[in-house]
């Protein structure tokens, strides 16, 4: 094979690490998968991705060197320009982690780290939902909530370095308490997370004896269960209302929906549309066309944004 048109895609996420040989074209030339516990070791959690990058891209024939770009996106806010962690409350801290050196120091080359909801947005527009779309959003919904907004076919993180953290922006006054430390996020309202401790206070005698964790909200809603139904249709219109305020302040028409969530089209994302506009800015919500639409790529996507996201193509 052509050596010279490979990249890799590093997707650190809070339980595990993608780690994937890509093609030029976004194909996935082979992948594996570690656990991410051990991060907060970082010399020896970097030498074990770079162990795995170095046996991957042996089975292409190939060396760490011969890789075009390698990227590396994580769950927090990154420091392109100078490959460093600046906050990372779930992985790796909330100190100055300067990542890309460590890589460096371990394979002898640059990385590019991006946030990893940067990586999804970039390589939905490549390759997914977003594809011909110059200015979008893609959100993660699972654990958390991620965001990442492309503007005139860029990747938008602005001089903070946080465009898009729109799990983060508190949507109630002094709300529920969020892991960043604030009150009122809109993580704490329509993540994952958030559905299944909402249920564990309003019905927790009919979670007794199921499986305890998110899925178990929405099989019961699909069972026709009004308290699940009523709590997750509560949780998607202060997710549409989030979503109604990003884009009044990126104004941007494509919005995809990516993560474990997304899965649940019916319940999650159909009814998005509807509820954004009613509390858009009347200026594009009663006239505009509006494009709420399931990403494409799956879990795969930061690590295959990841492989192709730079600076060059990044608007800080």
């Amino acid at each position: 094979m052509n050596n010279s048109i490979c990249r890799a895609g590093i997707d650190i996420g809070g339980t595990k690490t993608n780690i994937g040989i890509i093609s030029e074209d976004g194909r996935i030339l082979s992948s594996r998968a570690i656990p991410s516990e051990g991060a907060s070791d970082t010399p020896a959690f970097v030498d074990r991705i770079c162990s795995v990058l170095e046996d991957l891209s042996a089975q292409q024939n190939m060396q760490v060197q011969d890789l075009t770009h390698i990227g590396v996106g994580i769950p927090g806010t990154a420091d392109t320009e100078h490959g460093v962690v600046e906050y990372s409350c779930n992985l790796f801290g909330f100190g100055h982690v300067p990542l890309g050196d460590f890589f460096e120091k371990r394979i002898g080359r640059k990385i590019t780290l991006v946030q990893d909801s940067w990586a999804a947005a970039w390589a939905e527009h490549l390759f997914g939902a977003g594809r011909n779309v110059k200015d979008m959003m893609c959100l993660t919904l699972g654990t958390g909530i991620g965001c990442g907004v492309v503007l005139g076919n860029k990747v938008y993180g602005g001089p903070m370095h946080t465009a898009g953290e729109i799990g983060h922006t508190p949507i109630v006054w002094q709300g529920r308490q969020c892991s960043c430390g604030r009150r009122g996020c809109l993580e704490t309202y329509a993540s994952g997370t958030a559905i299944w401790k909402q249920a564990t206070e309003r019905f927790p005698e009919k979670l007794i004896g199921k499986p305890q964790h998110t899925q178990t909200v929405f099989e019961m809603a699909y069972a026709g269960d009004t308290d699940a139904l009523s709590l997750i249709s509560e949780c998607v219109e202060k997710l549409g209302y989030g979503i109604a305020v990003a884009i009044d302040l990126f104004a941007v028409n494509t919005v995809v929906i990516s993560g474990g969530l997304s899965a649940h089209q019916k319940l999650m994302v159909e009814p998005l549309e509807g509820i954004i506009r009613q509390y858009g800015y009347p200026s594009w919500s009663n006239s505009r066309e509006i494009n709420v639409c399931v990403a494409v790529l799956g879990p795969d996507a930061p690590m295959v944004g990841a492989a192709f996201l730079d600076l060059s193509l990044m608007a800080l």
